[in-house]
Protein backbone atom coordinates (compact mmCIF):
# COMPACT_ATOMS: atom_id res chain seq x y z
CA UNK A 1 0.00 0.00 0.00
CA UNK A 2 2.77 2.06 0.41
CA UNK A 3 3.98 2.29 -2.66
CA UNK A 4 0.46 2.60 -4.20
CA UNK A 5 0.19 6.33 -2.03
CA UNK A 6 3.98 7.63 -2.76
CA UNK A 7 3.32 6.74 -6.52
CA UNK A 8 0.10 8.73 -6.73
CA UNK A 9 1.39 11.39 -4.55
CA UNK A 10 4.36 11.39 -6.97
CA UNK A 11 2.17 11.58 -9.79
CA UNK A 12 -0.25 14.43 -8.69
CA UNK A 13 2.15 16.46 -6.62
CA UNK A 14 5.07 16.76 -9.64
CA UNK A 15 2.34 17.73 -12.28
CA UNK A 16 1.42 20.21 -10.20
CA UNK A 17 4.58 21.73 -10.62
CA UNK A 18 3.80 22.53 -14.67
CA UNK A 19 1.30 25.08 -13.01
CA UNK A 20 3.92 27.46 -12.19
CA UNK A 21 5.94 26.44 -15.47
CA UNK A 22 3.12 26.99 -18.02
CA UNK A 23 1.23 29.58 -16.25
CA UNK A 24 3.12 31.89 -13.98
CA UNK A 25 5.80 34.69 -14.74
CA UNK A 26 9.21 33.83 -14.93
CA UNK A 27 10.42 34.97 -11.69
CA UNK A 28 7.61 34.15 -9.59
CA UNK A 29 8.38 30.48 -10.82
CA UNK A 30 12.11 30.88 -9.87
CA UNK A 31 10.56 32.07 -6.80
CA UNK A 32 8.41 29.24 -6.22
CA UNK A 33 11.36 26.77 -7.13
CA UNK A 34 13.85 27.96 -4.35
CA UNK A 35 11.89 28.12 -1.91
CA UNK A 36 10.80 24.42 -2.57
CA UNK A 37 14.31 23.10 -2.62
CA UNK A 38 15.12 25.50 0.44
CA UNK A 39 12.37 23.52 2.38
CA UNK A 40 13.16 20.18 0.67
CA UNK A 41 16.86 20.69 1.63
CA UNK A 42 15.90 21.49 5.20
CA UNK A 43 13.65 18.75 5.78
CA UNK A 44 16.45 16.34 4.12
CA UNK A 45 19.10 17.86 6.91
CA UNK A 46 16.33 16.79 9.75
CA UNK A 47 15.55 20.92 10.72
CA UNK A 48 13.42 20.22 13.52
CA UNK A 49 10.87 22.96 12.65
CA UNK A 50 9.94 21.77 9.12
CA UNK A 51 10.19 18.19 10.48
CA UNK A 52 7.59 19.18 12.63
CA UNK A 53 5.54 20.16 10.38
CA UNK A 54 5.62 17.87 7.47
CA UNK A 55 6.57 14.40 9.74
CA UNK A 56 3.22 13.34 8.74
CA UNK A 57 3.64 13.33 5.32
CA UNK A 58 7.28 11.49 5.66
CA UNK A 59 5.35 8.98 7.66
CA UNK A 60 3.07 8.61 4.61
CA UNK A 61 4.77 8.49 2.25
CA UNK A 62 8.72 8.02 2.68
CA UNK A 63 10.29 4.27 2.63
CA UNK A 64 12.03 3.00 5.73
CA UNK A 65 15.67 2.92 3.52
CA UNK A 66 15.04 6.79 3.06
CA UNK A 67 14.12 7.89 6.44
CA UNK A 68 17.70 8.56 7.85
CA UNK A 69 17.59 11.83 4.61
CA UNK A 70 13.80 12.12 4.26
CA UNK A 71 12.37 13.80 1.26
CA UNK A 72 15.72 13.80 -0.79
CA UNK A 73 13.98 12.10 -3.85
CA UNK A 74 11.63 15.27 -3.91
CA UNK A 75 14.68 17.03 -3.66
CA UNK A 76 15.78 15.92 -6.25
CA UNK A 77 13.22 15.72 -8.55
CA UNK A 78 12.73 19.45 -7.59
CA UNK A 79 15.84 20.32 -8.23
CA UNK A 80 15.85 18.54 -11.93
CA UNK A 81 12.54 20.54 -12.94
CA UNK A 82 14.23 23.96 -11.62
CA UNK A 83 17.27 23.13 -13.83
CA UNK A 84 15.18 22.09 -16.59
CA UNK A 85 13.34 25.16 -15.93
CA UNK A 86 16.08 27.94 -15.91
CA UNK A 87 17.77 26.24 -19.24
CA UNK A 88 14.96 25.14 -21.54
CA UNK A 89 12.35 27.40 -19.97
CA UNK A 90 8.45 26.00 -20.51
CA UNK A 91 10.03 22.63 -22.63
CA UNK A 92 10.25 21.62 -18.57
CA UNK A 93 6.78 20.56 -19.16
CA UNK A 94 8.00 17.72 -20.62
CA UNK A 95 10.97 16.87 -17.96
CA UNK A 96 7.57 17.15 -15.55
CA UNK A 97 5.23 15.27 -17.49
CA UNK A 98 8.01 12.28 -17.76
CA UNK A 99 9.04 12.49 -14.53
CA UNK A 100 5.38 12.31 -13.08
CA UNK A 101 3.95 10.11 -15.56
CA UNK A 102 6.48 7.52 -16.80
CA UNK A 103 8.51 7.24 -13.67
CA UNK A 104 5.08 6.68 -11.69
CA UNK A 105 4.10 4.12 -13.58
CA UNK A 106 7.18 2.59 -14.05
CA UNK A 107 7.45 1.73 -10.10
CA UNK A 108 3.23 0.86 -10.30
CA UNK A 109 3.62 -1.58 -12.86
CA UNK A 110 7.32 -2.55 -12.06
CA UNK A 111 6.63 -3.02 -7.97
CA UNK A 112 3.15 -4.58 -8.68
CA UNK A 113 3.80 -6.65 -12.04
CA UNK A 114 7.49 -6.68 -12.71
CA UNK A 115 8.59 -10.49 -13.08
CA UNK A 116 11.16 -10.45 -15.65
CA UNK A 117 14.28 -8.34 -14.63
CA UNK A 118 15.93 -6.60 -16.86
CA UNK A 119 20.23 -8.29 -17.80
CA UNK A 120 21.68 -5.07 -17.28
CA UNK A 121 20.06 -3.96 -13.94
CA UNK A 122 18.47 -6.49 -11.61
CA UNK A 123 16.84 -3.69 -9.92
CA UNK A 124 14.50 -2.95 -12.51
CA UNK A 125 11.97 -4.83 -14.56
CA UNK A 126 11.40 -5.21 -18.37
CA UNK A 127 7.45 -4.70 -16.88
CA UNK A 128 8.17 -0.99 -15.92
CA UNK A 129 10.44 -0.10 -18.48
CA UNK A 130 7.79 -0.58 -20.48
CA UNK A 131 5.31 1.32 -18.44
CA UNK A 132 7.44 3.82 -18.30
CA UNK A 133 7.98 4.46 -22.20
CA UNK A 134 4.34 3.62 -22.73
CA UNK A 135 2.94 5.99 -20.30
CA UNK A 136 5.25 9.03 -20.76
CA UNK A 137 5.00 8.12 -24.81
CA UNK A 138 0.72 8.85 -24.58
CA UNK A 139 1.06 11.87 -21.86
CA UNK A 140 3.58 13.54 -24.32
CA UNK A 141 1.19 13.51 -27.35
CA UNK A 142 -1.13 16.13 -25.43
CA UNK A 143 1.69 18.08 -25.85
CA UNK A 144 3.92 17.18 -29.18
CA UNK A 145 3.60 15.15 -32.29
CA UNK A 146 4.06 11.40 -32.31
CA UNK A 147 8.29 11.17 -33.25
CA UNK A 148 9.06 13.43 -30.62
CA UNK A 149 6.69 11.38 -27.99
CA UNK A 150 8.31 8.73 -28.77
CA UNK A 151 11.95 9.49 -29.28
CA UNK A 152 11.65 11.19 -25.96
CA UNK A 153 10.13 8.67 -24.13
CA UNK A 154 12.48 5.66 -25.37
CA UNK A 155 15.63 7.69 -24.55
CA UNK A 156 13.98 8.68 -20.89
CA UNK A 157 13.01 5.06 -20.39
CA UNK A 158 16.44 3.59 -21.18
CA UNK A 159 17.98 6.03 -19.35
CA UNK A 160 15.67 5.40 -16.74
CA UNK A 161 16.44 1.47 -16.80
CA UNK A 162 20.15 1.85 -16.16
CA UNK A 163 22.11 1.93 -12.79
CA UNK A 164 23.26 5.15 -12.65
CA UNK A 165 25.26 6.87 -9.95
CA UNK A 166 23.15 10.36 -10.55
CA UNK A 167 19.31 10.07 -9.29
CA UNK A 168 16.72 9.53 -12.06
CA UNK A 169 14.63 12.00 -10.58
CA UNK A 170 17.21 14.57 -11.48
CA UNK A 171 18.39 13.41 -14.57
CA UNK A 172 15.01 12.31 -16.27
CA UNK A 173 13.83 16.00 -16.30
CA UNK A 174 16.92 17.40 -17.63
CA UNK A 175 17.09 14.68 -20.25
CA UNK A 176 13.31 15.13 -20.98
CA UNK A 177 12.96 18.80 -21.29
CA UNK A 178 16.15 19.16 -23.32
CA UNK A 179 15.00 16.28 -25.59
CA UNK A 180 11.79 18.77 -26.09
CA UNK A 181 13.58 21.58 -26.97
CA UNK A 182 15.91 20.12 -29.58
CA UNK A 183 13.84 17.95 -30.70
Amino acid sequence: MLELRRKIFHIVSILLLSIPVLFFPYLLTILLFLLGIITNLLIVVRYEPLMKLFGFLIELFERERNLKTPAIQSLYALTGVFLSYILFGKYAVYGIVVLAIGDGFSGLIGYYFGKNKLPYNPNKSVEGTLAFFFSSFLALLIFTHPIKAFTISFICAMLESLDLKLDDNFLIPVTASFLGKVL
